[in-house]
């Protein structure tokens, strides 16, 4: 993989929900090609702190900066540039599993040419294109999302508690795809500090307590 990382860089950033401060203070720099994971227990705020590095949501109060090499990136550009996967994540039922690869590679570029064949193997659903997605099992839809996201060419991959509903074979599956798709680009894991998600990362960061 030959892309260029994602730099990010978080300043006093925070989020509020109404008059409810759920994150404050943050400051935090994730040098480009660095697997970062965000770590806390449900309800500590890492996935509306993942969602604002992903630029889906802007902080209430501070500012995130991105870059690749030189040059900035700004919010409303930055979905080209990232891949995302998260347990709330919907896939649309009423597609077959080919079909769903299709319309995603027909929306976004896949590394090294990846056939939608490829694809089907990556998610270990050869015997599934022509199934429904809404009749495939938890588990292998969270693999499908995890591997649209792993195959899109991206700088950054941006991965929410990515084994929720997989089972021990698909907790290994997934951690051998992070380290083959890892490299070249900027990881950032929300984990509540289950360590099978997030495998050789280079820094942990604790959300803190309001």
């Amino acid at each position: 993989m030959n892309g260029q990382p994602l730099d990010i860089h978080l300043s006093a950033a925070g989020k509020r929900h109404g008059r409810q401060w759920i994150l404050r203070d943050i400051d935090l720099r994730v040098p480009g090609g660095t697997m970062c994971v965000l770590l806390g227990a449900n309800g500590s705020g890492k996935s509306s702190l993942l969602r604002m590095m992903c630029g889906f949501d802007r902080p209430s109060e501070g500012r995130i900066e991105w870059a690749r090499g030189a040059g900035s990136i700004d919010a409303m550009s930055l979905p080209l540039h990232i891949a995302y996967c998260a347990p709330d994540q919907e896939l649309i039922a009423d597609l077959s599993v080919l079909e769903h690869i299709r319309l995603h590679r027909s929306l976004r570029r896949t590394w090294e040419g990846l056939s939608e064949n490829d694809c089907l193997e990556l998610s270990i659903l050869e015997t599934k294109g022509d199934t429904r997605v809404g009749d495939l099992s938890s588990g292998m839809r969270q693999r499908l999302a995890l591997a649209l996201a792993l195959a899109t060419e991206s700088s950054g991959l941006f991965l929410d508690e990515p084994t929720s509903h997989l089972d021990g074979a698909g907790r290994q599956w997934y951690g051998e795809q992070l380290e083959r798709w890892r490299h070249g680009r900027t990881v950032v894991v929300a984990s509540n500090h289950n360590a099978v998600e997030f495998p050789g990362a280079d820094m942990e960061w604790e959300l803190p307590r309001l």
